[in-house]
């Protein structure tokens, strides 16, 4: 799967199963832990912290 692929399906998957008020940090890490389990092949490994990557591919979608 292409990057923005990855990205879209992210960004799909976080609204899907976001509802609005629960867009927040602890939800983030809480999103990453079932991307873990669930869909790991979506978590970028290969440039720097996943987490991170994470954080910047849902930018705009959660609040800090």
């Amino acid at each position: 799967m292409r990057s923005r692929e990855k990205r879209a399906k992210l960004r799909e998957l976080w609204l899907d199963r976001q509802p609005e008020n629960k867009r927040n940090p602890n939800d983030l890490l809480i999103f990453y832990n079932w991307l873990e389990k669930n869909w790991p092949e979506l978590l970028t490994k290969d440039h720097g912290d996943p987490y991170q990557q994470l954080k910047a591919d849902l930018a705009g979608l959660w609040n800090d």
